[in-house]
């Protein structure tokens, strides 16, 4: 039995020295095939006797253009649904989170979840390694900082592609409603790139308190309800569902407190994108494509980086054709040249305005401010782009009611006659006139003395009253004052007109 053994071991270490000879004496392309063969082979032999499978999901797609959605739905649901089973996670209390801190997955924790009677597994790993199903909109990209990667058996595979990563989403989605907070956005550049970041956005203004003319403000209120209630319209007439605002007027006119007007009426996140920040088109076209929906994007004071541009292709002429010599302006390097990798062009901005990309999202609206409507170069701001244009004016009588509504919480005043009548003959910005309403220096103790002795409700009625009257003579004159000197002074030719003039 023993000799029978031996001889059996005899036999198969001659039969694998043949083998190791006739390896020897082949061709070295057999043995590139065959290792081919074989490193292609385990890795199917292994899968036929593993029972489970697993799904990564990236961070981010290829070149990282545009942020996986999926991965923060799946973010967001463990954080809320898995995240007490978990031994290590991290805690983070952000602007958007003042009174409770935000409870996440710390890196390399693993979760189990349950979803029908079948058991899965999640984990949060810092680097993607490659492997496994992608649920991206884009393929893999080996050098993704992070991923999810969810494991569960095998015959669980239809039940997870079919109901539990839909189940997932749709819980992001109620969780993201019913912690709905407006943010806003500014774009900044980190390690090289550009990237989004934010902070919880609550306009005090609303088109209620926005002092301007009513009519024009019942038109924005009435273009902004068909344009929020226009997506069937926009499916139907083939256009993206967008819309472009300019806003133009001299500094103080109320540019920046109509686009808070507009983000609290819409309830609409705001992206104020900073042009020289960004480096080039493919920068730019990423920050685009990380901006969602139901978002108002603005670039403000775009003549201050479109005078560059605009000298560039016009021969150092503006729109209108006359000279710009404006040592205050930020220039930002632009180019006409569309191989030109290493800058922002104006061909850039307008495929997302109104061009191939500006298909990529919905419900947006694009809002440009300028101080100098003339200088910007008309390809920027014809309708399609910008497609209705609001001049923000001097503040006239209507508008001065609201501030002095808003302000003082008075309708009528002996002084409003001859505040009308400045208004009409002077230009005052809005800024200006709400500075002459602030009440300053406020004194009680005068009153103080009159009603002592008088029951406290009725003391402190009266003091409110009278100093409420106090407040509103005080602000009134000292608007009158201030408006008479703005109408002298513009009466007043310059010193070098007078001079010209001699």
């Amino acid at each position: 039995m023993a000799m029978a053994s031996v001889e059996k071991w005899v036999g198969f270490g001659s039969a694998m020295a043949g083998v190791g000879l006739l390896w020897s004496r082949m061709p070295e392309h057999v043995h590139e095939e065959a290792r081919y063969i074989i490193s292609s082979l385990v890795p199917m032999v292994m899968s036929y006797f593993n029972p489970y499978e697993q799904i990564t999901i990236s961070k981010y797609g290829e070149e990282r253009f545009q942020q996986n959605k999926m991965f923060d739905a799946v973010s967001t649901y463990l954080s809320s649904e898995c995240a007490g089973g978990a031994s290590k996670l991290k805690a983070n209390l952000s602007n958007n989170r003042k009174d409770k801190p935000l409870i996440t997955l710390d890196e390399n924790q693993e979760v189990a979840d349950t979803f029908e009677g079948a058991r899965m597994w999640w984990r949060l790993y810092p680097k993607d390694r490659g492997g496994g199903i992608i649920v991206s909109l884009y393929p893999r990209d080996t050098d993704e900082p992070q991923c999810f990667r969810l494991v569960f058996h095998k015959r669980h595979r239809q039940l997870v592609l079919n109901s539990y990563l839909p189940s997932v989403v749709t819980r992001w989605r109620e969780l993201s409603a019913k912690n709905r907070q407006r943010l806003l956005f500014t774009n900044h550049t980190k390690d090289g790139k550009s990237d989004w970041s934010n902070i919880p956005y609550n306009p005090p203004t609303t088109f209620d308190m926005l002092a301007m003319d009513p009519e024009k403000k019942y038109e924005i209120i009435n273009d902004l309800t068909a344009f929020q209630e226009g997506k069937d319209y926009h499916s139907k007439v083939g256009k993206a569902w967008k819309w472009g605002y300019l806003l133009y007027g001299p500094p103080g006119m109320g540019k920046s407190t109509m686009i808070g007007a507009m983000a609290n009426f819409l309830d609409y996140d705001v992206y104020d994108l900073d042009l020289t920040s960004v480096k080039n088109n493919a920068e730019l076209r990423k920050l685009f494509l990380d901006t969602k929906d139901k978002s108002i994007i603005v670039i403000e004071d775009i003549d201050a980086i479109e005078v560059e541009l605009t000298t560039k292709r016009r021969g150092k002429k503006a729109a209108n054709g006359n000279e710009i010599n404006d040592d205050n302006c930020v220039l930002i390097e632009f180019s006409d040249k569309n191989d030109d990798k290493g800058k922002v062009t104006l061909l850039g901005l307008l495929s997302f305005v109104d061009g191939l990309w500006s298909a990529c999202g919905s419900e947006r609206i694009f809002v440009f401010t300028t101080n100098h409507v003339d200088r910007l170069d008309p390809a920027l701001i014809r309708p399609g782009r910008m497609d209705k244009h609001i001049e923000m004016s001097y503040c006239r009588f209507e508008a001065f009611k609201m501030l002095a509504k808003n302000y003082l919480d008075i309708t009528e005043h002996p002084l409003f006659c001859e505040i009308e009548q400045l208004l009409n003959e002077t230009n005052t910005t809005p800024a200006d006139v709400a500075d002459n309403l602030i009440p300053r220096g406020k004194r009680n103790n005068e009153i103080s003395q009159l009603l002592d002795g008088a029951p406290a409700d009725v003391a402190n009625n009266l003091m409110l009253r009278c100093k409420r009257k106090r407040d509103a003579d005080e602000c009134l004159k000292g608007l009158v004052e201030s408006l008479k000197k703005g109408k002298v002074h513009s009466a007043t030719p310059p010193i070098n007109t007078m001079d010209q003039a001699k």
